[in-house]
């Protein structure tokens, strides 16, 4: 386990807000589009059309949207024209726009004409790269490892075996090279050139600092240059991928094709800066910017009032005097390695009392402490790693629920389950007897969400036994779960697909669930009772954001309790009923463009 440092003495590193863009002369902002999602919004990817005049936004959900970078409207229309449902899209050369969709029963890669089956042989999970005229392309099928590439002529593909896992590929702009960066087991990448005539593949350059999720690449007109989004200049340092105070955000390289040398071109403070592209002579990329908080309104509804600066999913102690909450940054090049837990302290006027502390640190994702009714025990959900692993789906990694003495960071950590899958936060049943926490089934659906609830002896501080609550049929995926505060129901968060929410209601062991409300969501917005157990309190769309809304449990109209211009998620009623905690959080992406030297 890393080492215990207090908070406050890096807070204004770790909890600082963007610290400004850094614009080079020649710098213009091409597009910037607003997101109202949490961690989806930094992982959108973003695809620009070799005119550029259009953009593709694909979420990490399966969402698509089809962007004008002219008029900058979102143009449904064109995306979905002639298809009833487009799962993913992408641009190929002067071939134009290619759409993942579905038309009555067949589900294939579409060209603009719906007629053409060039590409239908396609995998439909296929990550695909056309050179400049289209007439060759290059795909892989995600998550391999050590596992093929086809490249070639339509018709003519080849197979070349590549050691490691491709994340990025670009054509050379006379089409007769391939080069890609592969993401290799131990943290490092290299960016390897392929020559598609001679079959012969040859390493450019090794120990590459790049994030081990997919992205794009460019090369220069003159083919001497690669641009390439890498977190430093040298070989990548594990251990510092866990440290949420650490400066890891992507930086446009330009790597030289020759001698493998590499320097910056494109940064900017505690903002990534990535997905590089050349179109007509100037250089495009994506930049993230993110600003996050733990906000308290009083219960009645209001104006959010900052708790700190730089944090997320906010858990009150049993006397409402404390919050407990994670930080670190969705820095891409260490997806959620680096989360870490803090704990502030909040008077009853709903004012920090302390300054922030770190309650929980280790290698990999952790998630804010739950605190026991008696507050000698928190509960939480972690990655923990016993080594600094390179990446989030890393071998040695874990995806459980946590026990710990509550005031003692030094303390034992006592893992309680073994077969978490995306598990969420964790929390105890007022008696606090049990913890209740959503997760994916290990082996089974990816994105289908269910309740477990794991009963717990905290006499020796172990797991007795882990049941999965039997879910009614129509509830899809039941991403959050919250206790009543008698402990007779629960209240759960379905996810019903394409952005359709709705809170059921039923027994404590899952029975006679019935439906409260139907609404619209765009990601874990969380949910939780009244003190008095009359209303359920949620996160849901209100026009472009999240806001936090009102529901009598009894049934009845829903009540908007905030107009935030931020989105706001996670609400947390605090124990003596007088406030909600939640997640408050702004982001956009942003393109931009810089003429090349």
């Amino acid at each position: 386990m890393r080492r215990i440092v207090a908070l406050s003495a890096f807070a204004l590193l770790v909890f600082g807000i963007a610290a400004g863009q850094t614009r080079a002369p020649g710098d213009v902002l091409v597009f910037d589009h607003t997101s109202n999602q949490w961690f989806e919004g930094p992982s959108t990817e973003v695809a620009i059309s070799p005119d550029a005049q259009w953009a593709l936004f694909t979420g990490s959900g399966g969402s698509v949207q089809f962007f004008s970078l002219r008029t900058r409207h979102e143009d449904a229309g064109s995306l979905h024209a002639g298809l009833d449902r487009v799962q993913t899209a992408t641009f190929c050369g002067q071939k134009g726009l290619i759409r993942l969709g579905e038309r009555a029963s067949e589900k294939r890669w579409f060209l603009a004409d719906l007629e053409s089956r060039a590409f239908s042989f396609l995998p439909i999970d296929a990550i695909f790269q056309c050179s400049a005229d289209g007439s060759e392309i290059a795909y892989y099928r995600p998550g391999e490892l050590d596992g093929g590439l086809l490249a070639g002529p339509l018709g003519e593909l080849k197979n070349y075996q590549v050691a490691g896992r491709i994340t990025s590929m670009a054509f050379a702009p006379d089409g007769n090279a391939l080069y890609a960066l592969v993401f290799r087991e131990a943290g490092e990448s290299s960016l390897i050139r392929i020559l598609l005539h001679s079959k012969s593949t040859k390493t450019l350059a090794s120990n590459l600092d790049a994030s081990p999720e997919r992205g794009s690449m460019a090369i220069s007109p003159d083919g001497r240059s690669v641009y390439v989004a890498l977190a430093t200049s040298g070989a990548p340092n594990n251990e510092a991928r866990h440290r949420p105070e650490a400066d890891r955000w992507l930086k446009i390289y330009q790597v030289d094709v020759s001698t493998g040398m590499r320097h910056v071109v494109v940064e900017s403070a505690r903002e990534d800066n990535f997905e590089p592209a050349i179109i007509s002579g100037s250089l495009y990329w994506s930049r993230n910017l993110t600003a996050d908080s733990i906000v308290v309104v009083p219960a009645t509804g209001g104006a959010a009032r900052e708790i700190v600066t730089g944090g997320q999913v906010p858990m009150w102690g049993p006397n409402s005097k404390r919050i407990g909450y994670s930080f670190g940054d969705w820095r891409l090049a260490d997806w959620a390695l680096d989360l870490d837990a803090a704990v502030v302290g909040v008077d009853e006027k709903g004012r920090r009392s302390s300054a922030p502390s770190v309650i929980i640190s280790g290698y990999h994702e952790d998630f804010p402490p739950a605190w026991s009714p008696d507050g000698h025990w928190i509960a939480f959900h972690s990655h923990r790693s016993k080594t600094p692993v390179p990446e989030y789906s890393s071998a040695g990694s874990t995806d459980d629920i946590y026990l710990r003495k509550s005031d003692d960071p030094k303390a034992p950590e006592i893992r309680l389950t073994d077969f978490g899958w995306e598990t969420g936060p964790a929390y105890w049943s007022p008696d606090g007897q049990k913890l209740l926490y959503s997760s994916w089934v290990r082996g089974g659906e990816p994105g289908i969400d269910k309740l477990w609830v794991t009963t717990v002896d905290l006499e020796v501080g172990r797991a007795l036994r882990t049941d999965m609550l039997p879910m009614a049929e129509e509830i899809r995926s039941a991403q959050w779960g919250a206790w009543s505060p008698n402990g007779r129901e629960i209240a759960i968060e379905d996810n019903r697909g394409d952005g359709k929410r709705a809170i059921w209601i039923a027994h404590e062991d899952g029975s006679q669930a019935a439906k409260l409300l139907d609404y619209q969501g765009t990601t874990y917005g969380g949910l939780d009772w009244t003190a008095d157990g009359k209303s359920i309190i949620y996160s849901a769309l209100a026009g472009e954001g999240l806001q936090l809304f009102s529901v009598p449990r009894a049934g009845g109209a829903p009540q908007q309790l905030t107009h935030d211009s931020g989105n706001l998620m996670h609400p947390r009623v605090s124990p003596d009923g007088s406030w909600i905690a939640c997640t408050r959080i702004v982001q956009s992406r942003q393109i931009w463009r810089r003429p090349l030297p």
